[in-house]
């Protein structure tokens, strides 16, 4: 089958001929600090994504957007004409691959009977960025050719923004939730969905809740005939179900997982919130859930991590960030205002606070039991996390509610990541001849996971940008685009 041009395009910007030959435009160029064909990082401390114990005066030496040697900075040979910068002993980590990523926002819809979905392509590419994440797989579109433009304009050096992975608008079943997702009445349909969008240039797939067994292995199906991996946000389907079925991860951890609901009917959605409720109940250390958690291992199956989006529907949810707010336009930050007091003082049959909980130890149980677990920022839910700053919460989270160490946390949000999207040999950790994806933090997060937050460059591909300066390009703009 015929490739489609942003295929094309797409596999030819990944090699490092044509990515130093890049012509940055004058918008991308406000925010570079660096981009030098030669540039020698010393004096740092490495942390290098691998979980192992991190290593002061280090050297990295970046050629032509790659690395082409670290170690002591007694034995580096810097060569001549290279630009060298002394980091005085920050801490050098490589570039977040962060997979529940998306380009729009919850927002308000108080005059429509729609959930309310608003798409911002100039704001969360920076955010994301400057945020440290340099790669980010989009996890289901509602403006599917806004994302490629996107994805376009910041290959081409338009516009900045991290390298994205873009997942197809989701794949619904019968009936949507959303108005912006095609209802798949049949399985054939939706076997026909993915290809079209697959033809399109579209490289993953998300299932969504209205999916029934049938469809769901038609799309897994159409996916990986096209070579192509699909994850879930399931409802109607169980994790033991779509394991079964083929499916490559699933989202959310287990927070949205129906397969303890008592009264769960198979191909049917259970009653609203039973989800949450039988997680809020169940024994974790019980032997089904261990059966089922190994189950998914034995097939394969990664889960993605988003505990930021549900954080923000617990009643501990932390006060609104500063930042946060300031970034915001004033009717984003209204509706997220409105929804945090409303959240705090909402009564639900059921405990929520103890669902998360269990959640986050059954996440940590399939680490521990040998599970591919990965991270996402989901910038949805209350309206409070944003691309960026919610990125950043998200990893926290892993270390104060999961119990990861640091080191393992970043290790989720980097080699993980690149791990689940098959990128491991080119990015994800730091080594010789991988890109040049990396971050500059003015902290150590291996001892302080929050020093994460204290980024000041991020490269990608050898090209160092200022964190700062794109965070502050769309202070109070969140939301308007």
């Amino acid at each position: 089958m015929k490739k489609s041009i942003i295929s094309i395009l797409f596999s030819l910007l990944f090699s490092t001929t044509l990515l130093s030959q890049i012509q940055y435009s004058d918008e991308t160029k406000k925010y570079i600090e660096y981009n030098d064909a030669v540039i020698v990082l010393k004096n740092s401390l490495l942390i290098d994504g691998k979980g192992g114990t991190p290593k002061s005066k280090q050297t990295i030496i970046i050629k032509n957007g790659k690395i082409e040697w670290l170690g002591d900075d007694s034995k580096a040979n810097i060569p001549n004409g290279a630009n060298t910068i002394d980091l005085n002993g920050k801490a050098i980590m490589p570039g977040l691959v962060m997979l529940h990523e998306h380009m729009y926002i919850s927002a308000s819809s108080k005059e429509s009977r729609y959930p309310n979905l608003r798409q911002l392509p100039v704001s969360f590419p920076k955010m994301y960025l400057a945020s440290g994440a340099t790669t980010i797989r989009t996890c289901g579109s509602i403006e599917p050719y806004s994302d490629i433009r996107i994805k376009k304009d910041i290959d081409l050096g338009l516009f900045p923004g991290p390298f994205m992975e873009l997942t197809a608008p989701y794949i619904e079943g019968k009936h949507s939730y959303f108005p912006q997702m095609k209802e798949n009445k049949t399985p054939e349909e939706a076997a026909a969905f993915v290809n079209y969008w697959a033809d399109q240039g579209f490289t993953s797939f998300k299932a969504y809740i209205g999916v029934d067994k049938p469809t769901l292995k038609a799309a897994i199906d159409a996916a990986h005939k096209r070579k192509l991996k699909i994850t879930g946000h399931l409802d109607m389907v169980t994790y033991e179900e779509a394991a079964e079925l083929g499916i490559d991860n699933l989202e959310h951890g287990f927070m949205v997982c129906t397969d303890f609901v008592d009264d769960k009917k198979e191909n049917e959605n259970p009653a609203s919130g039973k989800a949450y409720e039988s997680m809020g109940t169940i024994d974790v250390k019980s032997e089904s859930v261990k059966r089922r958690i190994q189950f998914l291992i034995d097939k394969k199956v990664g889960v993605t991590s988003s505990l930021a989006v549900f954080e923000g529907a617990t009643t501990m949810q932390p006060k609104p960030n500063e930042d946060v707010l300031n970034a915001m336009s004033p009717d984003t930050r209204d509706y997220y205002l409105k929804n945090f007091a409303a959240i705090k003082s909402a009564k639900t049959p059921w405990d929520y606070d103890k669902a998360f909980a269990n959640n986050a130890k059954m996440e940590k149980m399939f680490y521990d039991m040998g599970g591919l677990l990965t991270v996402g920022t989901d910038p949805t839910g209350n309206g409070g996390t944003l691309a960026g700053y919610g990125t950043w919460r998200a990893i926290e989270l892993l270390v104060e509610v999961d119990g990861f160490t640091p080191l393992e946390a970043i290790k989720i949000a980097t080699l993980n990541g690149a791990t689940a999207l098959g990128f491991e040999k080119t990015i994800g950790t730091i080594e010789i001849g991988k890109s040049a994806d990396l971050l500059i933090i003015d902290g150590d997060p291996s001892k302080n996971i929050s020093d994460i937050r204290k980024v000041q460059l991020v490269f990608k591909s050898g090209v160092a940008f200022n964190s700062k300066k794109l965070f502050e390009s769309v202070k109070g703009k969140v939301g308007f685009n």
